[in-house]
């Protein structure tokens, strides 16, 4: 006897069976009501964080004018619409738990899959949300969702902190930060019952055109805004019809150090607010071809995390035809993977990196003197570049983490393979841009009158919140 087929499940009875709400919570997704809409009981947007952590993901759900349940990603602006598309995207970047490619099925196939599994699962194992349904009325066709740190921003007025920095009104009124940098005003209730309003310096921090964070400075503190999406967010100064060249920093008080000192034009600055992620190295190649930008210079710290920072950019923004990745890192190692088909280029930075460890040799002799001892020390061993084939066509340089070497070792793979455009390392004279700019107020304010003295920033207190 046949057994009978199961019913195919077509998208439209999945919109109708699967509540989007219903989904995300069986999922393993947190609803957080502090986040969430204009007032806590009938806010319209919803915010939900996977296992209650929006670093691994979050999305924003809300119902539309037509009663169907929407919903989108302010880090990911192509992850937005039905159920339908939370389960495709999921499954094409997959991220949680529960939804899976299905083996042997094309996307549209795997959705569907991925919807029985769900529709099909026990009634004690699907979590429902009738009352959070019925608290979340229709948005209207002109509403727009406005994150909570946004809702505490102001244009920029009070420079003071900026100032302090050594840095000019007249390099804030430029018109390539106009409207990049703000205000952010903390309010609360001190331990002694009395209110506190804090005015800081706060740096939008975009992700394709979208503001998904905030960070935060002020003397003595920096952080980011609660519920900043940052980990592929960069800030960005504006662009202009001839914009050619991006200037990457380590900070938005570094970029804008650079144009006062540098003054350059056609730039567009970008910094990584202290963090380099692989989402990041995306995000800054994207903009370079989104851009059709012609330079790119590498302007962080001079020091160590400034170039790993360096050598793991120039790794990001390597040709297709010539890969490259930081294969493994180590506490005083960094092994960086190359692909070449062509031996050339591979055999120049063979011959540039021999060329810095005989410098490196002779260096050593000069100091240790003559002697078998002096080719053959354990400590000289450990500060020269080594390289190593590990398939065809395959190699790795294992570089050890001092500054000049790593500088050496970038220039080198600057020098030997393509890049997506023209990339530059430009370093400072000090440890970073803004204190090389505070020494050259400093010594141009000390041979005409007393003034007052621009410090580095202290390192922040541990605080609970942004500001106490």
């Amino acid at each position: 006897m046949q057994q009978p087929r199961e019913p195919e499940l077509t998208f439209t009875q999945v919109k109708q069976d699967i509540n989007l709400v219903d989904l995300v919570l069986t999922l393993g997704y947190q609803h957080h009501r502090a986040k969430s809409g204009s007032a806590i009981e009938k806010g319209k947007f919803h915010t939900f964080d996977y296992k209650g952590k929006p670093g691994l993901d979050q999305v924003i759900i809300y119902k539309a004018p037509s009663g169907d349940y929407l919903y989108f990603n302010r880090a990911d602006d192509r992850d937005k619409g039905s159920v339908i598309d939370f389960l495709k995207h999921r499954i094409e970047n997959p991220r949680i738990d529960g939804i899976t490619a299905a083996p042997g099925k094309n996307i549209w196939a795997s959705v569907i899959e991925n919807a029985k599994r769900y529709l099909n699962l026990p009634a004690a194992e699907r979590r429902t949300s009738p009352q959070l349904q019925e608290r979340m009325e229709p948005v209207q066709r002109d509403e727009k969702y406005v994150p909570e740190f946004l809702r505490k921003t102001l244009p920029l007025t009070d420079t003071a902190y900026l100032n302090s920095r050594g840095i000019t009104n007249e390099t804030l009124h430029s018109v390539y930060f106009a409207g990049r940098i703000l205000n952010h005003v903390h309010e609360g209730i001190g331990k002694g019952g009395q209110p506190y309003k804090f005015v800081n310096t706060a740096f939008p921090q975009l992700y394709q055109s979208g503001i998904v964070g905030l960070e935060i400075k002020a003397n003595g503190f920096r952080g980011q805004a609660a519920d900043s999406l940052n980990s592929s967010a960069l800030w960005l100064s504006n662009t202009t019809s001839k914009t050619n060249t991006l200037v990457v920093a380590e900070s938005a008080i570094d970029a804008l150090s650079h144009y006062q000192l540098k003054q350059p034009t056609n730039s567009l600055y970008a910094s990584t607010s202290g963090q380099l992620t692989d989402n990041k190295v995306t995000e800054i190649k994207r903009l370079i071809e989104n851009q059709a930008l012609k330079t790119v210079k590498l302007a962080f710290d001079n020091n160590l995390e400034g170039h790993l920072f360096d050598t793991k950019l120039i790794a990001g923004l390597a040709r297709p035809a010539t890969p490259m990745s930081i294969a493994r890192t180590t506490p005083g190692m960094l092994s960086v993977a190359i692909y070449s088909l062509q031996d050339e280029p591979v055999s120049k930075l063979h011959r540039e990196v021999k060329a810095y460890n005989a410098v490196v040799v002779e260096n050593y002799r000069k100091v240790a003197g003559p002697g078998p001892e002096a080719n053959a020390s354990p400590t000289l061993d450990a500060e020269l570049i080594k390289a190593a084939k590990v398939a065809d066509h395959s190699y790795q340089f294992h570089v050890p983490k001092r500054l000049d070497t790593l500088a050496a070792f970038n220039q080198a793979l600057l020098n030997c393979f393509p890049m997506v455009a023209k990339v530059e390392l430009e370093k400072s004279r000090a440890n970073d841009w803004n204190d090389q700019l505070k020494e050259n107020v400093k010594g141009k304010t000390n041979t005409v009158a007393p003034a007052q003295e621009l410090t580095k920033e202290p390192e922040p207190r541990p605080r609970r919140g942004l500001r106490p």
